[in-house]
């Protein structure tokens, strides 16, 4: 998948001017080699554990000397065009922070490249209270309030001022509140439809599904926390745990009921009380996603 994605990327670059950094988060198969036989210009940030995807991020950030940055999946395919397209539009229209296209799947069908920002009408489920934003559409381009970080380009100068990714996200959520962050520091964040990028939704997180849960959970928690008043995150917050209480004991009688033999509810229930053990144990940072990077400690291996 990495060569893939690497290979795809290649066709859209330009090697003269570009900088390619791939940051490895502790695996342990031959992929560093590979990607350095096949791809010699890549600058490699080596860890030895799991930095989380922020944090790694920032890592090829704070390195990165061009004037926009871009993020990128290692299950994301890039079209030959992309880069050049979102050059243009950024060049286009210099209030432009952050950017995306459309995210499709493998045979071709379209994905969500962005968002509304979670608010707490939308967390108790009153959504339907809070007034839509207006799409605003100019140039092709569609303003929009949070992008999908599989893809998404950034202006150096938006960082320069809103800052990187919030480390404190170590997967999910850190694109939101990036989008989140930038918007508020006065930049747009647009999505440009027709800069096609395959992902392979999922991919970085296959067979790791029950921790990424847990991460999931954790990244919403933080948000609240983040963005909201303290009194309105602890709501917020509360909700969402007597919410999960509930889905628990549904999912648990479900699967009694049924003996077990559904698999998909039988592995709901194990989500749901996977999550509620999580809470009821403080949060403990090592769960969720396996080996990871103690905080604060320097993860980094090797760097070329």
């Amino acid at each position: 998948m990495l060569l893939n994605t690497l290979s795809a990327l290649t066709r859209a670059w330009d090697a003269k001017r570009d900088e390619l950094f791939l940051v490895d988060n502790g695996s342990s198969d031959d992929s560093l080699e590979r990607v350095a036989a096949a791809f010699p210009q890549t600058i490699i940030i080596r860890n030895r554990c799991n930095n989380g995807f922020a944090r790694a991020n920032n890592q090829a950030i704070a390195r990165a000397s061009g004037e926009f940055i871009l993020l990128l999946n290692s299950d994301a395919l890039l079209a030959a065009d992309v880069l050049e397209r979102f050059e243009a539009d950024f060049r286009r229209d210099p209030r432009i922070g952050a950017i995306t296209g459309q995210l499709q799947d493998a045979a071709g069908g379209l994905q969500r490249s962005c968002g509304s920002l979670p608010t707490a009408l939308n967390e108790l489920g009153l959504g339907f209270l809070k007034k839509k934003p207006v799409l605003v559409e100019c140039d092709g381009l569609i303003e929009t309030e949070t992008l999908v970080g599989a893809c998404m380009a950034v202006r150096d100068a938006a960082i320069q001022e809103a800052g990187s990714l919030d480390n404190d996200f170590f997967f999910y959520g850190e694109d939101i509140e990036w989008s989140y962050r930038i918007r508020r520091h006065g930049w747009k964040v647009v999505v440009d439809p027709a800069a096609r990028i395959t992902h392979i939704k999922g991919g970085a997180t296959r067979g790791k599904r029950r921790g990424a849960q847990i991460e999931m959970l954790r990244a919403r928690l933080q948000f609240y926390r983040k963005t909201m008043s303290a009194p309105l995150a602890l709501f917020v917050t509360i909700f969402r745990v007597l919410r999960l209480f509930i889905n628990s004991l549904v999912n648990l009688v479900a699967t009694i009921l049924t003996l077990g033999l559904h698999a998909r509810t039988r592995e709901k229930t194990i989500i749901y009380f996977l999550q509620l053990a999580w809470l009821a144990l403080g949060r403990p940072e090592h769960w969720g996603l396996p080996d990871k990077c103690p905080r604060g400690s320097d993860p980094t291996m090797t760097s070329k």
